[in-house]
């Protein structure tokens, strides 16, 4: 007769609201100091997801539709009119399909009876711009005579996600795993993210707290009343990996220690304590 065998049972333990004596004390950044190195974050970050999500896309296309390709291409440089048709030619099924703005009704109907010559007149005199809309639900102000190549959408949703959306979590990621703690925004605005036990964040750590940014926008934005509710200024993705963003004193040392004759931890500072 077998046995099942027994499974270990798991008990609660204190140590997710265990804070390291190191930390105790120290001052918490405020949300006006995280506001603005978020917003210097993303304007750093501007280019290179840009390029990222450019390049993705041009990759994905010419490997999926490469007369598309090669037509976007003859587009964007000088092509003879006769040039030019053909490109409209090989492009239109891809702006109908994607649902690119400013396609006109007549080309969308030619595309679907595989009607290329009324594809192609009906695009004639249109001018092509290029665009990244990271948020689609608006819709594209598109100008008259004017089709809106938005880059994102020739990408599948999840491709879409990643090149858009990888170079920031790689970014966060990256940066709050390394020794100081800080992105390039947190490092001008004095103030760094550390885990509340002491230790420094793993890669896998720093990747979820990067990830639990989006229950911000899940919530509509209210996941930010955290700010003034919980008394260590945590967000959910700060809890999700038992950290929280203190600011940088100059003076004491990235784990709190103490340097050039300074204490943290009410010992005597040239003959002074540090608790009165």
């Amino acid at each position: 007769m077998s046995h099942r065998p027994i499974t270990k049972r798991r008990l609660l333990t204190d140590e997710p609201l265990h804070v390291s004596h190191e930390l105790v004390g120290r001052e918490i950044a405020s949300p006006r100091r995280r506001a603005a190195a978020l917003v210097l974050d993303y304007a750093v970050l501007l280019v290179p997801m840009l390029a990222v999500a450019i390049g993705a896309a041009a990759l994905y296309l010419n490997l999926t539709e490469p007369a598309a390709y090669r037509a976007v291409t003859a587009l964007l440089g000088k092509p003879t009119p006769e040039q030019a048709d053909a490109a409209w030619g090989d492009l239109a099924p891809v702006l109908v399909h994607a649902e690119m703005p400013g396609v006109p009704a007549e080309a969308e109907l030619a595309v679907e009876r595989h009607d290329t010559a009324a594809a192609i007149e009906a695009l004639k005199g249109y001018d092509l711009t290029f665009a990244v809309n990271f948020d689609e639900s608006e819709g594209a102000k598109v100008a008259k005579g004017s089709i809106s190549f938005e880059i994102q959408r020739l990408l599948p949703v999840p491709l879409r996600i990643v090149a858009l959306f990888g170079v920031v979590s790689l970014y966060f990621t990256l940066c709050h795993a390394s020794r100081r703690g800080q992105t390039l925004g947190k490092r001008v605005f004095g103030i760094r993210v550390v885990h509340l036990g002491g230790e420094k964040l793993s890669l896998f750590e720093s990747f979820e707290r990067a990830a639990g940014l989006l229950e911000i926008p899940a919530t509509m934005g209210l996941a930010l009343l955290s700010l003034w509710r919980d008394p260590n200024r945590r967000l959910p993705h700060d809890r999700i990996v038992h950290t929280a963003v203190v600011r940088v004193v100059r003076g004491k040392s990235i784990q709190g220690k103490s340097i050039h004759g300074k204490s943290i931890h009410g010992k005597s500072i040239h003959g002074e304590s540090t608790h009165g």
